[in-house]
């Protein structure tokens, strides 16, 4: 079977290199066509519960909100385990999943259905939200700087023009998700004071119930004639604090009408939250481009930057305010596929020399061509299995490598191996191929057995670490396929070439005459470097392998002695097994907890301590580097002036 696949390689050559090329250009269109993205995107078996409850404390958020929930879906199949969290403000309860649960949205359902049918949750307490948790990050930030003010009107004002730049960035073919971090939730304040209230005899419940009544839009259903029917709605919602101004408080019989503009004072403002976000030390807000399973991350980064250069040159902020670009996720998506490329273009060019100095330059080159075509194989793979270009992919990219060219370089060697024997080079490529196929497809075979287990990995470890294998294997298979069918048929030709007069041969000439020399350096270099390796196994090899064959009982004792030392050093944990290594990141992160209740300017001085600390180290760096030097008083007055 394996003598007919060759020879029908070799008998039909032009087909096998169609095969060949057209392989290796689908491949480089599918990489442009993959999406691009930090790590695999993914849903979780996880279920979030969450139940705003403001003003209560977690004790409240336990007894109100957690405990309802959790009797709501204690009866639920497919829940694996159950945490709940109270704080202050609310509660939320995670629900982990059985990893064999098949429809995941089902069970959501189910929870959804489940929670909406509870009716003691408190008064106060808002609507619940029901979610799969899903294992997104954002592809970029961009921070709104604004004055530096922290009044409400500032606050309002520099929300106003964040959610100016939001739309402007929705509006964008390229970004369909902007959310803004960290900003408080609208409020309209009413605030009435004691003294009105007992002018007109009204209490704050009751203005309370008043505005809930007339702030209000409803249906009023439907009205049928003979030609028509007509819609009835009431529609009296207000959403500004004008317009919640102008609501009827008290109607007289005479007519006249006690607004809410007339017993008190109405603005638009946040919620009570108290939250300081600060960018270079200014107030800011952040808005967060995040990207969705079918956009690519490369293009929504470079879409933002534009955004941003574009911005800085129109004026789209107004004065006062200034953008700023950071968190761009997809700096490591680019220094990984610049490495993968890097990688491969060595490996490549590594491979060819190695094989060039030591068989022959023909030889080195087709052998060679079986890492290009590896792996722009597989990036077709990965596009039609529905897979992403990210950085698990990419390592598995950078891991076969080194792989992907065993089985080729062996089968050229044999191939070269039976030319030696004065064989003509389509039956060298026969024989050559024959011989060492079954052990190649062994080995090959094994290799891919050795990652098959991880298409059984459960959990989110399993989903994370999906792409790996499909992308190995799949080098794996096509580096197989082409050294037992491409490789023996290219270099079962070349011997005794008629050179027509056609514009191939015009071509094939061409080159010959350019690189004539190199190809002569590095047939001259293989010579030297035979002559070296004959020398070394006539001198140290051979005798070597003699006294070993003469005395078994040491070789087997010399790997028995190096196995039981590796189980030792295993044992004494001298060396560390950590499946995840630390590395080092571009972010740092501070944080400090106090207790809840603890007034905003505490934390607010302890988050100026930190600040401060990060500019001196930050400034101490920057002088080490100019290799300058200052004094403490120096430093202080730098820090002053920068603040």
């Amino acid at each position: 079977m394996i003598r007919t696949l060759v020879q029908w390689a070799i008998r039909n050559t032009p087909g096998i290199n169609v095969m060949v090329f057209g392989l290796m250009a689908v491949g480089l269109g599918s990489f442009f066509m993959l999406r691009r993205e930090v790590f695999p995107e993914f849903e979780l078996e996880i279920v979030l519960i969450s139940v705003p409850y403001p003003g209560a404390s977690p004790e409240d958020a336990e007894k109100g909100v957690c405990q309802p929930v959790e009797e709501a879906v204690r009866s639920l199949d497919g829940i694996k385990r159950m945490i709940s969290v109270a704080r202050e403000g609310g509660g939320y309860v995670i629900l982990e999943l059985e990893s064999n649960v098949r429809n995941v949205q089902k069970v959501v359902t189910e929870v959804r259905s489940n929670v909406d049918r509870i009716t003691n949750f408190p008064e106060l307490a808002e609507d619940p939200e029901v979610e799969q948790i899903t294992f997104r990050e954002a592809a970029i930030r961009l921070a709104i700087l604004g004055p530096e003010s922290h009044d409400p009107d500032a606050e309002l004002r520099l929300r106003e023009v964040a959610e100016n730049v939001r739309e402007r960035l929705l509006d964008t073919d390229t970004i369909s998700q902007v959310n803004i971090q960290g900003a408080k939730r609208y409020q309209i304040d009413v605030e009435l004071s004691e003294e009105t209230l007992r002018k007109y005899g009204l209490t704050l419940s009751r203005v309370a119930q008043i505005l809930r009544r007339e702030n209000i839009e409803m249906p009023g259903g439907q009205l049928k004639a003979d030609g028509q029917e007509i819609l009835l709605r009431g529609k009296n919602r207000r959403e500004w604090g004008a317009e919640i101004a102008e609501l009827p408080i008290i109607t007289q019989p005479n007519g006249v009408i006690l607004r809410v503009r007339d017993v008190g004072h109405v603005r638009d403002a946040f919620d009570d939250s108290t939250m300081i976000n600060e960018v270079n030390g200014r107030p800011a807000l952040v808005l967060s481009v995040d990207r969705t399973s079918d956009e690519d991350l490369l293009k929504i980064a470079d879409a933002v930057h534009a955004f941003a250069d574009r911005a800085a040159l129109e004026g789209i902020l107004p004065a006062g305010y200034t953008m700023q670009v950071w968190g761009d996720t997809s700096v490591d998506v680019r220094d990984r596929m610049r490495l993968l490329r890097d990688n491969g273009l060595q490996g490549l060019l590594f491979v060819f020399l190695l094989l060039a100095m030591f068989l022959e330059f023909r030889l080195a080159f087709w052998v060679s061509l079986g890492i290009p075509i590896c792996v722009l194989g597989a990036g077709l793979v990965l596009l039609v299995t529905g897979q992403t270009l990210n950085m698990l992919s990419m390592f598995a990219f950078l891991m076969a490598l080194g792989i992907v060219v065993d089985d080729a370089i062996v089968v050229g060697e044999n191939i070269y191996a039976h030319r030696l024997m004065g064989k003509d080079f389509v039956t060298a490529a026969i024989d050559g191929t024959i011989e060492v196929m079954p052990s190649v497809f062994t080995a090959v075979c094994t290799t891919i057995i050795a990652f098959m287990p991880f298409f059984f990995v459960e959990g989110v470890m399993g989903k994370f670490i999906a792409v790996m294998p499909v992308a190995i294997i799949a080098m794996l298979v096509i580096s197989l396929l082409e050294a037992s069918t491409a490789l023996p048929c290219h270099l079962a030709h070349g011997q005794h070439r008629r050179e027509g007069r056609s514009l191939v041969a015009k071509i094939r000439r061409g080159l010959g005459a350019v690189f004539a020399p190199v190809v002569h350096s590095l047939n001259f270099g293989s010579r030297v470097c035979g002559r070296c390796m004959d020398l070394f196994g006539d001198r140290v090899y051979l005798p070597t392998l003699a006294f070993l064959l003469r005395y078994p009982w040491l070789g087997f004792s010399l790997g028995v002695f190096l196995l039981l030392a590796t189980a030792a050093v295993m044992n004494a944990r001298l060396i560390k097994v950590v499946p995840f290594p630390k590395t080092d990141s571009n972010q740092i992160l501070a944080q400090i907890a106090f207790p809840d209740g603890t007034p905003a300017r505490i934390t607010d001085a302890a988050t100026s301590k930190i600040e401060q600390a990060v500019r001196r180290v930050s400034y101490e760096v920057y002088l080490e580097e100019q290799g300058r030097s200052a004094t403490e008083e120096e430093i202080e007055q730098a820090l002053q002036s920068e603040k």
